[in-house]
């Protein structure tokens, strides 16, 4: 049987600009428009090192409270999470708390992989899953 990975996400947002800051700044994804746009104001995708969409984002101002499945509009946790494999987590850690954005880290030897959860903007779940060997420092002690 062959191997199955990730291809991408899709999320409906009413909070397109947020997410473009979430997943660009903070994520540090490279940003660029969907096929048939030429900007970001529709809609984006947050892409990986080598070009390829893992995030398409799609906006839109139709929000629709409650838990059923829907097409076309934004639904607050729609997707409950999804995981990225990463490394360097200094580099997230020191991002995310620079935009005091919340976040917790876990430590999982049974999997080998340092974990740290964010939500992005429509509080969907993001694991960011680093090697064991990439070390997550504790923040320093308040003096």
């Amino acid at each position: 049987m062959p191997s199955l990975h990730l291809d991408h996400i899709n999320i409906r947002t009413a909070h397109l600009d947020q997410c473009i800051y979430f997943y660009g700044h903070l994520l540090g994804m490279t940003m660029r428009p969907p096929p048939m746009c030429t900007d970001l104001t529709g809609g984006a995708y947050a892409c990986d090192e080598s070009g390829h969409p893992i995030v398409h984002l799609i906006g839109t101002d139709n929000f629709l409270p409650g838990n059923g499945p829907v097409r076309g509009a934004a639904r607050l946790g729609m997707i409950d999470h999804f995981a990225l494999r990463c490394t360097d987590p200094q580099t997230y850690i020191a991002r995310l708390t620079e935009a005091e954005w919340p976040f917790e880290r876990l430590e999982m030897p049974q999997i080998g992989r340092s974990l740290i959860f964010v939500r992005e903007p429509n509080a969907v779940l993001v694991e960011l899953s680093f090697p064991l060997d990439d070390q997550i420092t504790p923040p320093p002690s308040p003096a």
